[in-house]
């Protein structure tokens, strides 16, 4: 069996989607919790934008999140500024 058909067999398998949807939805809780409570000021456009791509990405939309979208961050580097780039260029394409 080749890498492409255990890579396919694996993302197939309710077990592990099983996984990824409760995943997800712990992402998105931490993810709403936090734009609710600590950080109001986002505008709309951004919550959605990070919403969506939680959505796709689950945990590692979170992280992503967490290092380049908060509003509390004291110092935005090129990193950070690029990562919410494409986060927003993602939902962009996400709801198209």
């Amino acid at each position: 069996m080749g890498v492409q058909q255990a890579l396919q067999n694996a993302l197939t398998n309710p077990a592990f989607l099983l996984v990824w949807v409760v995943l997800v939805a712990i992402s998105l809780g931490v993810l709403v919790r936090d734009l609710w409570k600590y950080n109001p000021e986002l505008k709309s456009l951004m919550k959605f934008v990070w919403g969506f791509t939680v959505l796709y990405s689950g945990p590692f939309g979170v992280a992503g999140y967490w290092y380049s979208g908060r509003t509390q961050i004291d110092r935005d580097s090129l990193w950070r500024k690029g990562f919410r780039s494409v986060s927003h260029c993602y939902s962009g394409c996400g709801t198209g």
